[in-house]
């Protein structure tokens, strides 16, 4: 009986000394998704910028219509990616 309840205060003592190791594991995850939505709110809010300025060179002459719509064509499939992206990690933001 005392070898049994040795070895259950030895399983408790152990369960309570690795508590900080397991829960760093968790905060090193939310650390990283967390990085990783900032990264693609960075690049969200970057294609937003690089359309509206593609409109606007368009509108002063910079750019032909046909480059205008090949670059917004682009810039807009490269957006809807990063939206698919942070609507997956769970941070569609606007």
């Amino acid at each position: 009986m005392a070898v049994v309840l040795v070895l259950a205060a030895a399983i408790a003592a152990g369960w309570v000394i690795a508590g900080p190791l397991r829960g760093s594991n968790a905060e090193a995850e939310d650390a990283a998704l967390a990085a990783r939505l900032e990264d693609l709110e960075a690049a969200k809010e970057s294609r937003y910028r690089e359309i509206r300025e593609a409109e606007m060179d368009f509108r002063t002459g910079k750019l032909s219509e046909a480059d205008y719509k090949a670059i917004d064509r682009q810039l807009r499939q490269e957006a809807m990616e990063i939206l698919r992206r942070l609507d997956a990690l769970g941070g569609v933001t606007d």
